[in-house]
């Protein structure tokens, strides 16, 4: 019998925290492109539709140096903080991967592009050309 990984809550999120829970969403092979962020997404198991959901941030050194990495994951922490809370699919997982436009784009379009992006894959919008079964 394994056991349900222990879900972390820090500012009002529960936080994807190891890598095997990176890997396990980016292997699900759902993502929502943006200018400033990549949204990557796995749906709930059968009985987890009950967990809050779940998210992670990346933010790699194509960003920049430590100083660009750190106010990017920042930034996206927060609009994903306002955002997850109300639009966020219960038992989904999903990690947010900074890109370089994340540093100064407005914060009123991050929030708007994550609103955009999360009922893009709610939806099944990038579902293209794979089987989908309604």
């Amino acid at each position: 019998m394994t056991k349900a990984p222990a879900i972390k809550v820090t500012s009002g999120l529960a936080r994807i925290t190891k890598r095997v829970e990176y890997r396990l969403v980016a292997g699900a092979d759902r993502r929502w492109i943006t200018p400033s962020f990549v949204l990557q997404a796995m749906p709930a198991e059968d009985g987890a539709c009950i967990a809050p959901p779940q998210v992670g941030f990346t933010t790699s050194k194509k960003v920049g140096n430590a100083v660009m990495r750190n106010k990017a994951r920042r930034r996206l922490k927060e609009a994903a903080r306002v955002v997850f809370n109300e639009s966020g699919e219960k038992g989904w997982r999903y990690v947010v991967i900074a890109r370089r436009a994340a540093v100064d784009t407005e914060f009123t379009k991050l929030v708007t592009d994550l609103k955009w992006a999360l009922k893009k894959l709610s939806a099944g919008a990038d579902l293209k050309d794979k089987v989908r079964t309604s």
